[in-house]
């Protein structure tokens, strides 16, 4: 009988690493804090006519961005925004090479699920 492959199974990973690509690719070109990122990331989602960003909060934004920073990919400075403190990230070059290479890392993670796909039985006909 064959495994469920299910939504929740998918979010926890490779979602996760996809959106992660995606704000090392915004970041890029333009410094920004997590809000703002949030915003013209679903703004260019509904443009486009998908709801990639539905499910995705102001706190899964901060969660997202601070790893990348752990990672060593963006690094961020504070700043007083009115009476408010902004952590604003900017892109390293370890996070540059991610975004130059962003084809092949997408195709490494599809490879990689296609192989945890098949090793976890996902792929058996039930």
């Amino acid at each position: 009988m064959a495994k469920e492959f299910n939504d929740v199974y998918l979010d926890k990973g490779v979602k996760k690493g996809i959106l992660k690509i995606m704000i090392l690719s915004h970041i890029y070109n333009n410094k920004t804090y997590p809000y703002a990122l949030l915003k013209t990331m679903r703004a260019t989602a509904i443009i486009h006519g998908h709801d990639a960003f539905k499910g995705i909060t102001k706190n899964d934004m901060y969660n997202l961005t601070s790893s990348l920073e752990k990672d060593g990919f963006l690094k961020s400075k504070t700043q007083l925004k009115g009476n408010k403190v902004q952590k604003v990230f900017t892109i390293t070059g370890r996070g540059r090479d991610v975004v130059k290479n962003k084809e092949r890392v997408i195709k490494d993670m599809i490879k990689e699920l296609t192989r945890l796909v098949k090793e976890q039985g996902f792929d058996e006909k039930g």
